[in-house]
């Protein structure tokens, strides 16, 4: 997000959660954090319905207030990847349960 509020990202995890999307990504059973504002999505939806997911959970914040306190316009970025096959990655590990799909532990 562009020109966000204090807490506009607390809502868009909230807001990204719910359309399945997480801070963290697992390999060979170890969960990693992802770095600020990425998420990952694994499923068998299409590149644009995953895109569609993210456009909406986004678009829920910032239609809350669509001018942050500074008087700035919020706009945002929105990437999708498809990734295939094995995944490669260097990540620190994840601390934090919050961050896991509902119903993984660390």
């Amino acid at each position: 997000m562009h020109n966000p509020d204090e807490g506009d990202y607390e809502l868009l995890h909230r807001e990204m959660r719910e359309v399945l999307f997480y801070q963290a990504v697992k390999r060979n059973g170890t969960w990693h954090d992802l770095p600020p504002a990425e998420y990952d999505c694994l499923s068998d939806f299409t590149t644009t319905f995953i895109y569609n997911l993210a456009h909406t959970a986004v678009k829920a914040v910032i239609d809350i207030k669509p001018v942050n306190d500074r008087q700035q316009v919020k706009d945002f970025w929105i990437i999708v990847t498809k990734s295939e096959g094995e995944r490669v990655f260097k990540l620190p590990l994840t601390t934090d349960a919050a961050r896991l799909p509902e119903g993984e532990t660390l």
